[in-house]
């Protein structure tokens, strides 16, 4: 059995941030509340609004916990309590896109399903990335697409 979630480095990145910028919103919040002069705060609250709504959704929403076993695929968001198990069979296509930067390789592995949508697991973000790439790639080695 394969399971791949989100590494702890990738949650605790993103709730630092996400508290950081909350926080920010909040001070900005409480300023253009107690001083309603200057353009520029209303401008930075509004930025860090955007930055943590942005944050709150890929922390909590893209959350996705993937357990791989006897050709079925487990996909669990639980945040949004959706559950979904495709078999192997299902799978309609499949592609790792990998990205060379400065000193690390950037992997992503999109995985889709004929009748429902699609995931992305990568490297950085998710553990177990390479056992899952080389199961698929071993279970379903014709649905690979190539660029």
């Amino acid at each position: 059995m394969i399971l791949s979630r989100p590494k702890r480095k990738t949650i605790f990145s993103l709730s630092v941030s996400t508290i950081v910028c909350g926080l920010g919103s909040i001070y900005f919040m409480r300023q253009v509340l107690a001083e309603p002069q200057g353009t520029w705060r209303y401008i930075v609250l509004g930025i860090l609004l955007l930055c943590t709504s942005i944050l709150i959704y890929k922390l909590l929403f893209n959350y996705k916990v993937l357990k791989i076993s006897h050709d079925q695929i487990n996909i669990y968001y639980p945040f949004r309590l959706f559950r979904s198990t495709q078999p192997i069979s299902n799978l309609g296509a499949w592609q790792e896109t990998v990205i060379n930067t400065n000193k690390t390789i950037f992997k992503e592995l999109k995985l889709v399903f004929v009748d429902k949508g699609y995931v992305k697991i990568s490297n950085h973000e998710n553990s177990d990335y390479d056992k899952v790439y080389k199961y698929i790639k071993k279970k379903a080695p014709k649905k690979e697409v190539k660029d």
